[in-house]
């Protein structure tokens, strides 16, 4: 198992030695009450653990967060530089946003799907990462699940005034965790010594994801609206998560210009394309798509070559000891799953192997017609590949997983991650890496629906918008059916500033790409590899750690 200490291999001295000591002991307040998010990282003797959850472990965190918050600000930041200054304005956002949502808005009370998430993904995350040798993480999966109904009863206890929507949708998930833990049965039940002890559990756990939802379902609701964090919480966040100090009418009015924009590109696309209407030709180009070989091979096959030929370009350095697995999703997760997904190595983990998950439900049809339809689902799959693998999600959580401070592994601003991964579908348009032929004009109407998701991020936080006119927004404005909409505004309420941050990160890489690139002269590979050797924390404090004289080289990857 890897260490858990925060700080790199240097010697800290003065302030910086007492940040990382502070940062060392409330990760392991939290990973002590919280074992599965340890877990989660790779921390292996965490994997039989569960937390209590009940409203004494979360008030005792937020206290524990409270005193770290006022400690590490109290250290003078003009004594910090470079890795150090990008760790401790990591480590405050950190705080500041747990901060926010478990003391001003107490979310572990009226977010129910906090509670029923937390618990099927404690074992989902189990199965996941140990898909292939299920035997070895049964002792582990088998002692969460004893402990899993008393961590939902006491979920549930927590509950107070939850937000209408999110009941419903924890009344959903509940339903959905009943169906991967039915799914799950046969195949723990092969690798194990004693199945019927192994359905006993999974029994109990069942019938306690049933209970949950019963009681959140008699729970007083809240207020109808009460997911929106308002103008100065959504101000807040877009601070500690994205870097900027713009406000939220300004960040709105940018986000309408970049849909007036993206529809006259996609306009002029289609046009040069000799199409009338773009989502009517990227419609007719998914419907006469036919491949003549498994999905399965076919994204192994596609991302094998845009790897070789990324390696083949000057863009990024690919580092040593980077893997990917292309696997298919298992039978029992299927349901679990979207088209096709990634999962990324845990940042402690001694191996870092990343998943390149493919969902092909056409496997679950038989007849021909619902067959091909199911595979035409995954149209476009070099911008998935590029997306989701090469040179996008996996490349870059490889590079941060190899980051000497291992605070700066646990970092998760989307701006940067997410950013990065629309700025390589730019980069793998206009290189060549992805060559469909309606590349660009899938890239550009992608680009579409993140804009629109910057103006109904900002409208469902400060109140200006409802759920039902975000969910119009995307059918009008994007062409989406309701139901995918609805998905989309789900996510949107609980997420608040992270769909925004899409699009917005790909601005802020094209930005300072311009300023690097184009003014200063700096090779496409050399700016590419810089930005990677940060981790993922917003482009501006990057920026900022650099003007005060950043201690980071240029790369942090080897060649290979």
């Amino acid at each position: 198992m890897a260490s858990s200490s925060t700080s790199s291999n240097k010697s800290p001295a003065g302030p910086e030695r007492k940040f990382y000591r502070l940062a060392d002991a409330w990760l392991a307040e939290g990973y002590a009450r919280f074992p599965e998010n340890a877990s989660a990282l790779g921390l292996s003797k965490f994997d039989s653990s569960l937390s209590v959850n009940d409203a004494e472990t979360h008030a005792a965190q937020n206290d524990s967060t409270t005193r770290t918050l006022a400690a590490v600000e109290a250290l003078p930041e003009a004594e910090f530089t470079g890795d150090a200054y990008l760790d401790r304005r990591g480590f405050l956002a950190m705080l500041r946003t747990q901060q926010f949502y478990d003391d001003r808005h107490e979310r572990w009370r009226t977010n129910p799907q906090q509670h029923v998430d937390g618990a099927t993904h404690a074992i989902f995350d189990l199965v996941v990462r140990h898909a292939r040798s299920l035997r070895r993480v049964l002792p582990a999966i088998e002692s969460r699940l004893e402990k899993l109904p008393a961590y939902l009863a006491a979920g549930a206890r927590c509950v107070r005034r939850p937000v209408p929507l999110w009941t419903g949708l924890a009344a959903a998930s509940a339903k959905g965790g009943v169906e991967f833990f039915t799914g799950l049965e046969s195949e723990l039940a092969a690798v194990s010594a004693r199945p019927e002890r192994t359905s006993r559990l999974l029994a109990a756990a069942k019938r306690a994801l049933v209970d949950y939802a019963a009681a959140i379902r008699r729970k007083p609701p809240g207020a109808r609206d009460g997911y929106a964090v308002g103008r100065e919480g959504f101000e807040f966040l877009m601070r500690e998560r994205l870097g900027f100090d713009q406000s939220l009418p300004e960040i709105r009015a940018n986000g309408f210009a970049l849909i007036e924009r993206f529809n006259g590109e996609l306009r002029e696309e289609a046009r040069r394309l000799g199409a009338k209407n773009p989502a009517a030709a990227l419609a007719q180009a998914a419907a006469a798509w036919t491949p003549d070989r498994p999905l399965i091979d076919l994204y192994r096959e596609v991302t094998t070559k845009i790897r070789e030929r990324l390696g083949g370009l000057d863009l990024v350095t690919l580092p040593v000891g980077e893997s990917l697995d292309v696997l298919p999703v298992p039978a029992f997760l299927r349901h679990q799953f979207p088209t096709a997904a990634y999962n990324q190595p845990p940042a402690y983990s001694r191996r870092q192997v990343g998943i390149f998950w493919v969902n092909d439900l056409s496997l679950t049809e038989s007849d021909p017609a619902r067959k091909l339809a199911e595979v035409r689902q995954h149209f476009g799959i070099e911008l998935t590949a590029a997306h989701e693998a090469y040179p996008g999600h996996h490349l870059q959580f490889a590079i941060q997983n190899q980051h000497p401070s291992k605070l700066r592994r646990l970092f998760a601003h989307s701006i940067f991650y997410e950013g990065w991964t629309l700025w390589c579908e730019k980069l793998c348009v206009e290189h060549g890496l992805v060559r469909q032929p309606l590349a660009r004009l899938q890239q550009l109407h992608d680009a579409l629906w993140r804009a629109w998701r910057i103006v109904i991020d900002c409208g469902l936080h400060d109140g200006s918008l409802t759920y039902d006119g975000a969910c119009r927004m995307l059918m009008d404005g994007v062409g989406f059916t309701r139901a995918r909409a609805q998905g989309d505004v789900n996510w949107y309420t609980s997420s608040p500033t992270v769909p925004m941050s899409y699009l917005l990160g790909r601005l802020e890489v094209e930005r300072l790409h311009a300023h690097f690139c184009g003014l200063e002269g700096w090779p496409l590979r050399r700016f590419n590899d810089w930005m990677l050797s940060h981790g993922a924390l917003p482009w501006r404090w990057i920026l900022d750690a650099r003007m005060r004289g950043e201690s980071a080289p240029v790369s942090r990857v080897t060649a290979k």
